[in-house]
């Protein structure tokens, strides 16, 4: 795929995510390129029955937006049993894609210093739409290696 073609889709992902969620923010979009590198790295064009995914994190705001961005880029939800959340104490993001029947696992970790500086310029901004929105943009224009750990197993 052509880069205009993969931005195309990421800006697709991003707009789809904006409508469930309900606003743009950092974590919505980290959601997404998460759900995006997953299905990548394990070759995936279809999610249907083949894929879990559990994600690792705090259960609060913003945290616990990435999971729409997940469930948004790679259909498993927590209705359909396919999207887990395992409650984190610590401030990290983690999600792991498990191929059912095909003994294949990629984790997904976002790097600590990023979520850092997210968290530190959302509460600078004191829920600024405008400031979350350049944030998320920022996020999206960033490229994997930046944003994330990936272990293929």
């Amino acid at each position: 795929m052509r880069v205009n073609e993969n931005l195309e889709n990421l800006r697709m992902f991003i707009e789809r995510a904006r409508s469930i969620h309900g606003h743009l923010g950092p974590f919505l979009v980290l959601g997404v390129k998460i759900g995006l590198a997953g299905m990548e790295k394990l070759e995936m064009e279809d999610s249907t029955r083949q894929l879990h995914v559990e994600a690792e994190l705090p259960k609060e705001i913003p945290y616990t937006c990435t999971l729409d961005g997940i469930q948004v880029t790679t259909r498993c939800t927590v209705g359909n049993q396919k999207l887990y959340l395992k409650k984190s104490n610590l401030p990290l993001i983690s999600a792991k894609f498990n191929m059912v029947n095909k003994g294949k696992r990629v984790v997904i970790s976002v790097r600590d210093e990023i979520l850092q500086t997210l968290i530190k310029e959302l509460k600078k901004s004191k829920g600024d739409k405008a400031t979350q929105e350049k944030l998320a943009w920022m996020i999206a224009s960033m490229p994997e290696e930046k944003l994330f750990s990936i272990k293929i197993q």
